[in-house]
């Protein structure tokens, strides 16, 4: 990884968080796309060296990561990524469940010409992206995607929640198959059914979308215990 030069350091006004979200965002993408591997310890002298940067903003950096729960912090021994599980997946995936059904039943009706025109665009920027090299390019087009009717509930509370949950589960997208071909076939059939305010329909959608994650997690897991 290269370090980034003086001048794109000092490009923000606000330079100490412009640090800490740049650190931040490295260390998410390290961790999903798996060079960083779960329960592997996070040193901020090693991240440092490698970012480029004092270990000030790492700590912060990581700090800020475990309290969204991408890292652990144990106190006697310092940042680790956490250890994934499938009943730690089904646990996100259960308020998952609860959270985003409640948020589809309230913002069904509400939503838009352009919040459709809106999904149907970013779709159409995800079909650029469906190999597995453009992973963490396809996985952030999606969350926009999906939270584009999420934001029509009118609840920022309820939006901050899913956002933590869903910063918990993507440690689990580099697990298994990274093919992003089938999701995009799936959100095709969402649009769908949001376009004609199918709200149960959508609700149906997603849950079966969230299932194929939990079933690549399951077989990951049985695979590392052999």
């Amino acid at each position: 990884m290269g370090r980034r030069s003086r001048d794109d350091r000092q490009s923000d006004d606000n330079l100490p968080e412009s640090l800490v979200a740049y650190a931040e965002r490295r260390i998410k993408a390290a961790i999903t796309e798996g060079t960083i591997p779960p329960g592997s310890r996070l040193s901020a002298q090693k991240l440092a060296a490698e970012f480029g940067l004092s270990h000030i903003p790492i700590r912060e950096a990581l700090t800020a990561l475990a309290a969204s729960g991408w890292v652990v912090h144990d106190r006697g021994r310092g940042f680790f990524a956490r250890e994934l599980s499938s009943e730690d997946l089904l646990d996100i995936y259960h308020w998952r469940a609860v959270l985003e059904r409640e948020a589809l039943i309230m913002a069904v009706p509400k939503l838009t010409d352009d919040d459709i025109a809106e999904m149907k665009h970013l779709q159409d920027q995800m079909a650029e992206h469906l190999s597995s090299e453009d992973r963490l390019k396809y996985l952030e087009l999606n969350r926009q995607f999906h939270f584009v009717p999420f934001r029509r509930a009118g609840s920022r509370r309820l939006v901050r929640m899913l956002n933590y949950l869903w910063d918990s589960a993507q440690p689990y997208t580099s697990l298994g198959e990274s093919d992003s071909t089938k999701g995009y076939k799936e959100h095709i059939k969402l649009i769908q059914l949001l376009a004609k305010k199918d709200t149960e329909g959508a609700i149906r959608a997603i849950d079966a979308h969230r299932r194929v994650r939990t079933d690549v997690v399951a077989r990951w897991e049985a695979e590392r215990k052999r």
